[in-house]
């Protein structure tokens, strides 16, 4: 009789768990709704290049995403075009410019409102994300889309996970930053549209090489990890810190001690096997690149700013080798991990034994990165929005 009301129980207490996150799930889904638009927009030749707006969801500190926008625009200003940046949901404009600052000291572009929204227009209207392309649609002006990841993998298999598939099927021009988002996009989607790609990145002023003493970590008796953390699955979040839990067992069975600092995500998140410092400005990053030994990032969708910043102060990195890392950067560039601890711990014991390895890898990482500028890329943008009006040089 117990175990009878014990599984009566245990239904219900299911029942109502599925419910709840039914629930939950059924708000999300209708609010996205409520403002998506399903039809395929039909560009005409722009007749002018010279106004660009971009539209995003709000201005968000600490968003890798939104400075990477801001950089672009900024870069695109320089070049003579009027650059202007437009949220759809409600913030004040001295909010969206303290956000926009905090993420890109002395940006260029001017901020618009989601009040000024209805009667905004463009020469070139250009959506930043899969939720905000219909607003963008609504715009006046030749609709692009800038691509920073293949977005669809921000959500399990469903509903949500579609519904940003399929904005890559509603004509906008897109344009990827680097060309793994545009192959993902031809593989499993039915563009009706361009979809151009231009080089992914960095600015190497904000994070100048710091020389290190590779040759000292073979005698290290503690050495230190800079782990960009986030909670969703793309990031690993879970594999990570049981990889590094028992990565910090093997070595303090060895006398080392394995300091261990997550970043990236609110402090509130607990993690294991190390210290979450929570989210840090860009002093605070540089500080943590150049006391840390190793970095860690796990790259599985698009590359991220993050493996750019550490390899240019001339951290040794350590990416995933299921990730999207090495379709970005040379071979050479990084320690590439499986999912297997017995394969990190491997692979970071002979790295810290050999210096060779962290110097020749530190080489190839520097000159590739010599080769990259937001200058360089918002020219490649520059020139793809040309074409597109027909006054290419």
């Amino acid at each position: 009789m117990i175990n009878k009301w014990k599984s009566i129980l245990k239904i219900k207490v299911k029942g109502t768990l599925h419910n709840v996150q039914a629930k939950s799930e059924k708000r999300l889904v209708d609010y996205r709704l409520s403002n998506y638009d399903v039809s395929v927009n039909r560009n005409t030749k722009p007749e002018r290049t010279k106004k660009i707006l971009f539209v995003v969801e709000r201005m968000a500190k600490y968003s890798g995403g939104q400075t990477s926008l801001l950089r672009l625009g900024t870069e695109l200003s320089k070049l003579g075009h009027e650059v202007g940046y437009t949220v759809y949901k409600s913030q004040t404009k001295s909010d969206m410019e303290e956000c926009a600052s905090s993420n890109l000291s002395g940006y260029l572009g001017k901020m618009y409102t989601n009040k000024q929204l209805p009667n905004l227009k463009a020469d070139i209207v250009i959506a930043s994300s899969w939720d905000t392309v219909a607003f963008a649609k609504k715009i006046a002006g030749y609709k692009m889309y800038f691509i920073q990841d293949y977005e669809p993998y921000f959500f399990s298999f469903g509903e949500l996970f579609l519904m940003a598939r399929k904005t890559y099927e509603q004509g906008l021009h897109m344009v990827s930053l680097g060309a793994w988002n545009k192959e993902m996009i031809e593989k499993n989607c039915v563009p009706v549209s361009p979809v151009d790609w231009v080089d992914f990145p960095y600015e190497s002023k904000e994070y100048p090489y710091h020389k290190r003493n590779y040759d000292s970590y073979s005698g290290k008796k503690e050495i230190t990890m800079a782990v960009y953390l986030k909670y969703y699955g793309k990031r690993l979040p879970n594999i990570t810190q049981y990889m590094l839990k028992q990565l910090k067992d093997r070595f303090l069975q060895e006398g080392i001690k394995l300091r261990v600092l997550y970043y990236g995500e609110d402090k509130s998140f607990q993690t294991v096997a190390g210290e979450n410092l929570g989210m840090l400005s860009k002093k605070e990053l540089l500080s943590l690149y150049r006391k840390a030994d190793f970095g860690m990032v796990a790259s599985m969708s698009n590359v991220s700013l993050v493996p750019y910043e550490m390899l240019a102060t001339g951290l040794p990195l350590i990416e995933f080798e299921d990730g999207t890392f090495p379709y970005f950067f040379p071979e050479g560039s990084a320690i590439l991990t499986s999912l297997d601890f017995e394969d990190l711990y491997g692979k970071l014991k002979e790295s810290i034994q050999n210096p060779d390895l962290l110097k020749q890898r530190d080489g190839t990482a520097r000159e590739y990165l010599s080769t990259l500028s937001w200058a360089k890329t918002a020219k490649q943008f520059d020139d793809i929005i040309n074409h597109a009006a027909g006054m290419e040089d």
